[in-house]
Protein backbone atom coordinates (compact mmCIF):
# COMPACT_ATOMS: atom_id res chain seq x y z
CA UNK A 1 0.00 0.00 0.00
CA UNK A 2 1.46 3.33 -1.06
CA UNK A 3 0.94 6.29 1.23
CA UNK A 4 0.53 9.78 -0.24
CA UNK A 5 3.28 12.34 -0.39
CA UNK A 6 3.12 15.21 2.09
CA UNK A 7 2.74 18.71 0.66
CA UNK A 8 4.04 20.64 3.65
CA UNK A 9 6.61 22.52 1.53
CA UNK A 10 3.70 24.31 -0.15
CA UNK A 11 2.12 25.29 3.20
CA UNK A 12 5.06 26.19 5.45
CA UNK A 13 5.62 29.51 3.64
CA UNK A 14 2.40 30.81 5.27
CA UNK A 15 4.16 30.77 8.64
CA UNK A 16 7.40 32.22 7.27
CA UNK A 17 5.62 35.10 5.54
CA UNK A 18 3.62 36.11 8.59
CA UNK A 19 6.71 36.22 10.76
CA UNK A 20 8.65 38.19 8.16
CA UNK A 21 7.03 41.55 9.04
CA UNK A 22 9.35 44.03 10.75
CA UNK A 23 9.96 43.35 14.45
CA UNK A 24 12.44 46.11 15.21
CA UNK A 25 9.76 48.07 17.12
CA UNK A 26 7.94 45.06 18.55
CA UNK A 27 9.24 45.41 22.07
CA UNK A 28 6.24 44.51 24.23
CA UNK A 29 6.17 40.79 24.93
CA UNK A 30 2.76 39.24 25.59
CA UNK A 31 1.64 35.77 26.64
CA UNK A 32 -1.99 34.66 26.29
CA UNK A 33 -3.83 31.40 26.95
CA UNK A 34 -7.09 30.32 25.33
CA UNK A 35 -9.30 27.43 26.43
CA UNK A 36 -12.55 26.63 24.66
CA UNK A 37 -14.73 24.25 22.73
CA UNK A 38 -15.23 23.77 19.00
CA UNK A 39 -18.32 22.63 17.12
CA UNK A 40 -17.75 20.86 13.81
CA UNK A 41 -19.77 21.87 10.77
CA UNK A 42 -22.04 18.99 9.79
CA UNK A 43 -21.47 17.61 6.28
CA UNK A 44 -23.97 15.02 5.03
CA UNK A 45 -21.43 13.58 2.56
CA UNK A 46 -19.34 11.82 5.20
CA UNK A 47 -20.43 12.70 8.75
CA UNK A 48 -23.05 9.89 8.98
CA UNK A 49 -20.40 7.24 8.20
CA UNK A 50 -17.80 8.76 10.49
CA UNK A 51 -19.82 10.03 13.47
CA UNK A 52 -23.43 8.89 12.94
CA UNK A 53 -26.52 10.33 11.30
CA UNK A 54 -27.12 13.96 12.29
CA UNK A 55 -24.12 14.08 14.64
CA UNK A 56 -21.73 17.07 14.56
CA UNK A 57 -19.25 16.47 17.40
CA UNK A 58 -17.75 19.06 19.73
CA UNK A 59 -14.20 18.89 21.06
CA UNK A 60 -11.98 20.93 23.44
CA UNK A 61 -9.31 23.35 22.24
CA UNK A 62 -6.33 24.91 23.96
CA UNK A 63 -4.00 27.68 22.72
CA UNK A 64 -0.84 29.38 23.92
CA UNK A 65 0.33 32.55 22.14
CA UNK A 66 3.58 34.51 22.43
CA UNK A 67 3.27 37.92 20.79
CA UNK A 68 4.72 41.40 20.36
CA UNK A 69 2.73 44.64 20.22
CA UNK A 70 3.66 47.16 17.53
CA UNK A 71 4.44 50.50 19.20
CA UNK A 72 6.62 51.65 16.31
CA UNK A 73 6.65 55.06 14.63
CA UNK A 74 5.24 53.75 11.34
CA UNK A 75 1.72 54.92 10.39
CA UNK A 76 0.74 51.24 10.29
CA UNK A 77 1.15 51.00 14.08
CA UNK A 78 -1.23 53.90 14.75
CA UNK A 79 -3.76 53.09 12.00
CA UNK A 80 -4.03 49.45 13.11
CA UNK A 81 -4.31 50.51 16.78
CA UNK A 82 -1.07 48.79 17.78
CA UNK A 83 -1.73 45.20 16.67
CA UNK A 84 -0.09 42.16 18.18
CA UNK A 85 1.67 39.54 16.07
CA UNK A 86 3.57 36.44 17.02
CA UNK A 87 3.54 32.66 17.14
CA UNK A 88 1.07 30.27 18.74
CA UNK A 89 0.46 26.61 19.51
CA UNK A 90 -2.99 24.99 19.49
CA UNK A 91 -4.33 21.56 20.46
CA UNK A 92 -7.61 20.33 18.97
CA UNK A 93 -8.75 17.48 21.21
CA UNK A 94 -10.31 15.27 18.53
CA UNK A 95 -9.10 11.98 20.03
CA UNK A 96 -11.95 12.07 22.53
CA UNK A 97 -14.64 12.04 19.84
CA UNK A 98 -16.50 8.75 19.58
CA UNK A 99 -16.67 7.45 16.01
CA UNK A 100 -19.54 5.38 14.65
CA UNK A 101 -17.01 2.89 13.23
CA UNK A 102 -13.32 2.40 13.83
CA UNK A 103 -10.90 4.57 15.83
CA UNK A 104 -12.16 7.97 14.61
CA UNK A 105 -9.64 10.81 14.60
CA UNK A 106 -6.52 11.83 16.50
CA UNK A 107 -5.62 15.17 18.06
CA UNK A 108 -4.38 17.99 15.82
CA UNK A 109 -1.34 19.95 17.08
CA UNK A 110 -0.86 23.26 15.26
CA UNK A 111 1.91 25.85 15.19
CA UNK A 112 1.13 29.12 13.45
CA UNK A 113 1.85 32.79 13.00
CA UNK A 114 -0.90 35.21 13.92
CA UNK A 115 -1.95 38.85 13.99
CA UNK A 116 -4.52 40.30 16.40
CA UNK A 117 -5.76 43.72 15.31
CA UNK A 118 -8.03 45.90 17.48
CA UNK A 119 -10.92 47.63 15.73
CA UNK A 120 -12.43 49.40 18.75
CA UNK A 121 -10.47 50.56 21.82
CA UNK A 122 -12.37 52.29 24.64
CA UNK A 123 -10.36 52.75 27.82
CA UNK A 124 -9.61 49.21 29.08
CA UNK A 125 -11.94 47.48 26.58
CA UNK A 126 -10.95 46.40 23.08
CA UNK A 127 -12.60 44.48 20.25
CA UNK A 128 -10.94 43.26 17.07
CA UNK A 129 -10.22 40.43 14.69
CA UNK A 130 -7.61 37.70 14.57
CA UNK A 131 -5.97 35.74 11.73
CA UNK A 132 -3.80 32.61 12.02
CA UNK A 133 -1.81 30.77 9.33
CA UNK A 134 0.38 27.75 9.91
CA UNK A 135 0.67 23.99 10.06
CA UNK A 136 -1.40 21.33 11.81
CA UNK A 137 0.02 17.89 12.67
CA UNK A 138 -1.99 14.70 13.21
CA UNK A 139 0.15 11.83 14.46
CA UNK A 140 -2.49 9.12 14.87
CA UNK A 141 -5.84 7.86 13.56
CA UNK A 142 -5.46 9.38 10.09
CA UNK A 143 -7.26 7.86 7.14
CA UNK A 144 -6.26 4.32 6.23
CA UNK A 145 -8.26 2.23 3.72
CA UNK A 146 -7.99 -0.85 5.98
CA UNK A 147 -7.51 0.29 9.58
CA UNK A 148 -9.48 3.56 9.53
CA UNK A 149 -11.44 3.97 6.27
CA UNK A 150 -14.11 6.22 7.84
CA UNK A 151 -11.78 9.14 8.58
CA UNK A 152 -11.95 10.80 5.17
CA UNK A 153 -11.36 14.16 6.88
CA UNK A 154 -7.58 13.98 7.46
CA UNK A 155 -5.27 11.75 5.41
CA UNK A 156 -1.84 13.42 5.78
CA UNK A 157 0.29 14.00 8.89
CA UNK A 158 0.83 17.68 7.96
CA UNK A 159 -2.02 19.99 7.00
CA UNK A 160 -2.68 23.71 6.70
CA UNK A 161 -4.05 25.48 9.78
CA UNK A 162 -6.18 28.56 9.03
CA UNK A 163 -8.21 30.48 11.59
CA UNK A 164 -10.19 33.73 11.37
CA UNK A 165 -12.24 35.25 14.16
CA UNK A 166 -13.23 38.08 16.46
CA UNK A 167 -12.35 38.64 20.10
CA UNK A 168 -13.10 41.06 22.91
CA UNK A 169 -10.96 41.65 25.96
CA UNK A 170 -10.86 43.80 29.07
CA UNK A 171 -7.76 44.90 30.98
CA UNK A 172 -8.39 43.86 34.55
CA UNK A 173 -5.04 45.42 35.56
CA UNK A 174 -2.09 47.10 33.77
CA UNK A 175 -0.52 43.67 33.28
CA UNK A 176 -3.46 41.27 32.85
CA UNK A 177 -6.52 41.04 30.64
CA UNK A 178 -9.40 38.60 30.20
CA UNK A 179 -11.66 38.08 27.22
CA UNK A 180 -13.62 35.86 24.87
CA UNK A 181 -13.17 34.94 21.22
CA UNK A 182 -15.20 33.36 18.43
CA UNK A 183 -13.23 31.75 15.60
CA UNK A 184 -13.67 29.72 12.41
CA UNK A 185 -10.94 27.06 12.11
CA UNK A 186 -10.01 25.02 9.05
CA UNK A 187 -7.57 22.13 8.51
CA UNK A 188 -6.84 20.49 5.16
CA UNK A 189 -3.94 19.58 2.88
CA UNK A 190 -5.16 21.60 -0.12
CA UNK A 191 -5.85 18.53 -2.30
CA UNK A 192 -2.23 17.38 -2.17
CA UNK A 193 -3.61 14.01 -1.05
CA UNK A 194 -7.06 12.43 -1.01
CA UNK A 195 -9.31 11.89 0.85
CA UNK A 196 -9.33 15.56 1.83
CA UNK A 197 -12.73 16.76 3.01
CA UNK A 198 -10.99 18.84 5.68
CA UNK A 199 -12.08 19.82 9.17
CA UNK A 200 -14.23 22.94 9.61
CA UNK A 201 -15.32 24.08 13.06
CA UNK A 202 -16.50 27.11 15.02
CA UNK A 203 -14.64 27.73 18.28
CA UNK A 204 -15.73 29.67 21.36
CA UNK A 205 -12.83 30.30 23.74
CA UNK A 206 -12.00 32.20 26.93
CA UNK A 207 -8.75 34.17 27.08
CA UNK A 208 -6.36 35.18 29.83
CA UNK A 209 -3.44 37.40 28.83
CA UNK A 210 -0.34 38.87 30.45
CA UNK A 211 1.45 41.88 28.96
CA UNK A 212 4.78 43.51 29.74
CA UNK A 213 4.47 47.15 30.87
CA UNK A 214 4.66 49.94 28.25
CA UNK A 215 7.32 52.59 28.62
CA UNK A 216 6.59 56.31 28.32
CA UNK A 217 8.70 56.37 25.15
CA UNK A 218 6.48 53.75 23.55
CA UNK A 219 3.24 55.45 24.58
CA UNK A 220 4.26 58.88 23.25
CA UNK A 221 6.29 57.83 20.19
CA UNK A 222 5.64 60.26 17.33
CA UNK A 223 4.28 58.82 14.09
CA UNK A 224 6.47 59.42 11.04
CA UNK A 225 4.62 60.27 7.81
CA UNK A 226 5.59 57.93 4.96
CA UNK A 227 4.12 60.13 2.20
CA UNK A 228 1.20 57.87 1.30
CA UNK A 229 -1.10 59.00 -1.53
CA UNK A 230 -4.21 57.33 -2.89
CA UNK A 231 -3.48 55.66 -6.21
CA UNK A 232 -4.16 52.84 -8.62
CA UNK A 233 -1.77 49.91 -8.83
CA UNK A 234 -1.47 47.08 -11.31
CA UNK A 235 0.05 43.65 -10.94
CA UNK A 236 0.88 40.39 -12.66
CA UNK A 237 1.60 37.06 -11.01
CA UNK A 238 2.28 33.44 -11.83
CA UNK A 239 1.74 30.51 -9.49
CA UNK A 240 2.16 26.77 -9.45
CA UNK A 241 1.81 23.78 -7.17
CA UNK A 242 1.15 20.08 -6.99
CA UNK A 243 -2.16 18.37 -6.39
CA UNK A 244 -3.55 14.87 -6.49
CA UNK A 245 -5.97 13.42 -9.04
CA UNK A 246 -9.09 12.53 -7.05
CA UNK A 247 -10.58 10.55 -9.93
CA UNK A 248 -7.48 8.33 -10.00
CA UNK A 249 -7.53 7.91 -6.22
CA UNK A 250 -11.21 6.83 -6.25
CA UNK A 251 -10.64 4.40 -9.14
CA UNK A 252 -7.69 2.67 -7.45
CA UNK A 253 -9.64 2.47 -4.19
CA UNK A 254 -12.73 0.99 -5.84
CA UNK A 255 -11.02 -1.46 -8.19
CA UNK A 256 -7.91 -2.48 -6.24
CA UNK A 257 -8.59 -1.44 -2.64
CA UNK A 258 -5.28 0.45 -2.46
CA UNK A 259 -4.56 4.02 -1.43
CA UNK A 260 -2.77 5.74 -4.33
CA UNK A 261 -2.35 9.48 -4.90
CA UNK A 262 -0.78 10.45 -8.21
CA UNK A 263 0.62 13.98 -8.04
CA UNK A 264 0.51 16.49 -10.91
CA UNK A 265 1.43 20.13 -11.44
CA UNK A 266 -1.20 22.84 -11.77
CA UNK A 267 -0.59 26.46 -12.75
CA UNK A 268 -2.34 29.83 -12.66
CA UNK A 269 -1.71 33.34 -13.95
CA UNK A 270 -3.32 36.63 -12.96
CA UNK A 271 -3.41 40.26 -14.03
CA UNK A 272 -5.03 42.67 -11.55
CA UNK A 273 -5.81 46.31 -10.88
CA UNK A 274 -6.33 47.76 -7.39
CA UNK A 275 -7.30 51.15 -6.01
CA UNK A 276 -5.47 51.82 -2.74
CA UNK A 277 -7.56 54.28 -0.78
CA UNK A 278 -5.56 53.97 2.45
CA UNK A 279 -2.34 52.36 3.61
CA UNK A 280 -4.03 49.22 4.87
CA UNK A 281 -6.84 48.64 2.35
CA UNK A 282 -7.19 48.28 -1.41
CA UNK A 283 -9.97 46.87 -3.60
CA UNK A 284 -9.77 45.72 -7.20
CA UNK A 285 -10.40 43.22 -9.96
CA UNK A 286 -8.35 40.28 -11.20
CA UNK A 287 -8.40 38.31 -14.43
CA UNK A 288 -7.53 34.71 -13.52
CA UNK A 289 -6.25 32.09 -15.95
CA UNK A 290 -5.96 28.49 -14.69
CA UNK A 291 -4.09 25.60 -16.34
CA UNK A 292 -4.81 21.94 -15.48
CA UNK A 293 -2.34 19.93 -17.62
CA UNK A 294 -3.56 16.56 -16.30
CA UNK A 295 -7.22 16.94 -17.28
CA UNK A 296 -6.85 14.04 -19.73
CA UNK A 297 -5.88 11.83 -16.76
CA UNK A 298 -9.04 12.95 -14.98
CA UNK A 299 -11.13 11.95 -17.98
CA UNK A 300 -9.32 8.62 -18.17
CA UNK A 301 -10.19 7.74 -14.56
CA UNK A 302 -13.59 9.27 -13.79
CA UNK A 303 -15.52 7.07 -16.25
CA UNK A 304 -17.78 9.87 -17.49
CA UNK A 305 -16.66 9.64 -21.09
CA UNK A 306 -16.12 13.41 -21.35
CA UNK A 307 -13.30 15.43 -22.88
CA UNK A 308 -11.99 18.14 -20.57
CA UNK A 309 -10.32 21.44 -21.38
CA UNK A 310 -7.06 22.23 -19.53
CA UNK A 311 -7.70 26.00 -19.69
CA UNK A 312 -10.13 27.88 -17.42
CA UNK A 313 -10.51 31.59 -16.80
CA UNK A 314 -12.64 34.09 -14.93
CA UNK A 315 -12.86 37.46 -13.18
CA UNK A 316 -12.55 37.98 -9.41
CA UNK A 317 -13.43 40.82 -7.05
CA UNK A 318 -10.58 41.14 -4.55
CA UNK A 319 -9.80 43.01 -1.35
CA UNK A 320 -6.35 43.44 0.16
CA UNK A 321 -5.44 44.06 3.80
CA UNK A 322 -1.84 45.28 4.10
CA UNK A 323 0.39 45.55 7.15
CA UNK A 324 3.85 46.89 6.30
CA UNK A 325 4.93 44.66 3.38
CA UNK A 326 2.75 41.74 4.44
CA UNK A 327 -0.64 41.35 2.71
CA UNK A 328 -3.66 39.08 2.78
CA UNK A 329 -5.88 39.19 -0.32
CA UNK A 330 -9.31 37.57 -0.41
CA UNK A 331 -11.28 37.23 -3.63
CA UNK A 332 -14.51 35.80 -5.01
CA UNK A 333 -14.46 34.96 -8.71
CA UNK A 334 -16.83 33.85 -11.43
CA UNK A 335 -15.77 31.47 -14.14
CA UNK A 336 -16.21 32.61 -17.72
CA UNK A 337 -15.04 29.21 -18.94
CA UNK A 338 -14.45 26.11 -16.83
CA UNK A 339 -14.48 22.45 -17.84
CA UNK A 340 -11.28 20.87 -16.50
CA UNK A 341 -12.97 18.04 -14.57
CA UNK A 342 -11.80 19.21 -11.14
CA UNK A 343 -14.92 20.97 -9.90
CA UNK A 344 -17.93 20.06 -11.99
CA UNK A 345 -20.85 22.48 -12.31
CA UNK A 346 -19.12 25.17 -10.26
CA UNK A 347 -19.81 28.80 -11.22
CA UNK A 348 -17.88 30.63 -8.50
CA UNK A 349 -14.44 30.17 -6.92
CA UNK A 350 -12.66 31.71 -3.93
CA UNK A 351 -9.04 32.81 -3.56
CA UNK A 352 -7.01 33.58 -0.44
CA UNK A 353 -3.48 34.89 -0.99
CA UNK A 354 -0.88 35.42 1.73
CA UNK A 355 2.11 37.33 0.38
CA UNK A 356 5.18 39.38 1.25
CA UNK A 357 6.33 42.32 -0.88
CA UNK A 358 9.99 43.35 -1.46
CA UNK A 359 10.17 47.12 -2.18
CA UNK A 360 13.92 46.90 -2.69
CA UNK A 361 13.29 44.49 -5.59
CA UNK A 362 10.92 46.75 -7.48
CA UNK A 363 7.84 45.65 -5.50
CA UNK A 364 8.25 42.00 -6.41
CA UNK A 365 6.38 39.66 -4.06
CA UNK A 366 6.04 36.00 -3.23
CA UNK A 367 3.41 34.08 -1.32
CA UNK A 368 0.88 31.28 -1.17
CA UNK A 369 -2.53 31.03 -2.84
CA UNK A 370 -5.38 28.81 -1.68
CA UNK A 371 -8.13 28.26 -4.25
CA UNK A 372 -11.46 26.81 -3.07
CA UNK A 373 -15.11 26.27 -3.99
CA UNK A 374 -18.21 26.78 -1.83
CA UNK A 375 -15.98 28.53 0.74
CA UNK A 376 -14.87 25.16 2.18
CA UNK A 377 -13.63 22.70 -0.46
CA UNK A 378 -9.97 23.44 -1.26
CA UNK A 379 -8.98 22.79 -4.87
CA UNK A 380 -5.24 23.46 -4.60
CA UNK A 381 -2.46 25.34 -2.84
CA UNK A 382 0.17 27.10 -4.96
CA UNK A 383 3.28 29.23 -4.52
CA UNK A 384 3.07 32.55 -6.34
CA UNK A 385 5.55 35.15 -7.61
CA UNK A 386 4.39 38.55 -8.83
CA UNK A 387 5.15 42.23 -9.35
CA UNK A 388 3.25 45.43 -8.56
CA UNK A 389 3.47 48.44 -10.85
Amino acid sequence: MRRPECGSEFIVLCLVLLLAVPVSHAVAQNVSIYAGESKTLYDSRYYPALFGEGVAPTFPTFDVKLGWTDYGSSPYAAICKHPERGIGFQIDGLSGIKAANGPGMGNIYSIYGYIDRPLIVIDDFSFGYSGEFGLGFMFSHRYDPVENPWNVVISTPVNAHISLGFQAQYAISPRFDAGIGFFFNHHSNGAVSFPNYGLNAFELALRLGMKSPKSEEEIHRETVDDGFKRSFSFGIQASGGIMSNEASYLRHLEEEGVWVNELYFKYAFEANAFYRYCRTHATGLGFDFFVTPFCDKIAENDGRGETYDPFSYGFSLQHELRYYNFSTVVGVGRYLHHHDGLARNKTFYQLVTVKYRFPQLGNMYTGIILKAHKFKAAECIQICVGKEF
